[in-house]
């Protein structure tokens, strides 16, 4: 591709002419899918992730107290009583 018809269509255009349809390109030379990753991503993971710590942990505590108190008595509730198998023959 010459450099007139770069700056005649725009860079990223790839010269493709399709009738009756619309037809959206983006040249390999213009778009950097890890820009800003380090710099914009990671930050804004760790501000998220503690903006939500206390809607996400509260409830979890909560439903692994009740769980494991549950289990327990269950336990307890299983175990048999020495007292009435005293008579047994």
């Amino acid at each position: 591709m010459r450099l007139s018809s770069i700056y005649k269509h725009g860079f990223g255009s790839l010269g493709v002419t399709v009738d009756k349809q619309i037809v959206y390109t983006m040249s390999a030379m213009e778009h950097n899918p890890i820009k800003g990753v380090v710099s914009k991503g990671f930050p804004n993971v760790i501000r998220r992730t503690k903006e939500s710590f206390l809607v996400v942990a509260i409830p979890a505590l909560l439903c692994y107290l009740s769980y494991d108190w549950g289990t327990k008595l269950q336990a307890k509730l299983d175990r048999k009583d020495p007292k009435m198998y005293e008579n047994d023959v």
